[in-house]
């Protein structure tokens, strides 16, 4: 297997393979509001920090590795994680000071490969090659979904019995040197119908309460008389000094 990092300035096409990737996420977090409106401009504004990683054998896209250069105070990350960094670095005009993680996305049935790891130092070296001394990422831990009702701020707290983080997914940043800063426990919200709801998860909601549901970090909140459900994810605050 041979597998190449190219930018979507130099292959702009691998972007009609997304949609192949885009499977590994659960639907509901597809619905986000912040990056229906933004995600594209990630591609648009900087193409260099895009990165696809592609089976040059089979010219398969095997992952996709997305950040953004963005104004940061490490002293005093947003609790909107995600939502914030990917907004205001694509939209707002500010003197980026850092670049953040926006996601690493691997093919379904390509996991347990190093691919990840691979990626994120990929997402690493490129903030080293636009002259940034910082990576920040709003992370999402992928085994919190099996422990919906442990709040993140305990949660993040978890160790192996190496004493790294019990989580995988933060796991990883850690062995790359990466340090736990605090929880955004905002990072993102989405929100849509009880209808919406019942079609993304494949579930039925028959009275106002708060649901465990398949994927989610934390309980989705719904609310029959208002007809709306409310998703807040946390995240972590993980940071890379380059």
């Amino acid at each position: 297997m041979s597998l190449t990092f190219f930018t979507a300035d130099e292959r702009p096409e691998l972007r009609e393979q997304l949609s192949e990737l885009v499977e590994a996420w659960p639907r509901f977090m597809l619905e986000d509001p912040v990056a229906a409106s933004c995600f594209r401009l990630l591609y648009e504004r900087f193409g260099s920090l895009q990165h696809f990683l592609v089976d040059t054998r089979s010219g398969e896209l095997v992952a996709e590795v997305n950040s953004v250069p963005v104004a940061v105070d490490l002293d005093d990350l947003p609790d909107r994680g995600w939502d914030d960094v990917l907004e205001r670095g694509t939209t707002a005009a500010e003197t980026p000071n850092a670049v953040s993680a926006i996601q690493v996305l691997v093919r379904p049935g390509r996991h347990g490969q190093g691919l990840s790891a691979h990626c994120l130092r990929r997402m690493r070296d490129a903030a080293v090659e636009h002259g940034f001394d910082w990576l920040v990422a709003p992370v999402r831990p992928t085994a919190k979904a099996r422990y919906p009702l442990t709040p993140i701020d305990r949660y993040v707290r978890w160790t192996n019995e190496h004493g790294l983080p019990f989580d995988p997914w933060l796991r990883v940043h850690a062995r790359l040197g990466a340090r736990i800063v605090k929880p955004c426990p905002q990072s993102m919200t989405i929100t849509g119908t009880v209808a919406e709801w019942e079609e993304w998860t494949g579930m039925r909601f028959p009275e106002s309460g708060a649901y465990v549901v398949p994927d989610a970090l934390t309980p989705v909140a719904i609310d029959r008389e208002a007809d709306l459900g409310t998703y807040v994810e946390p995240n972590v605050w993980m940071h890379h000094a380059l």
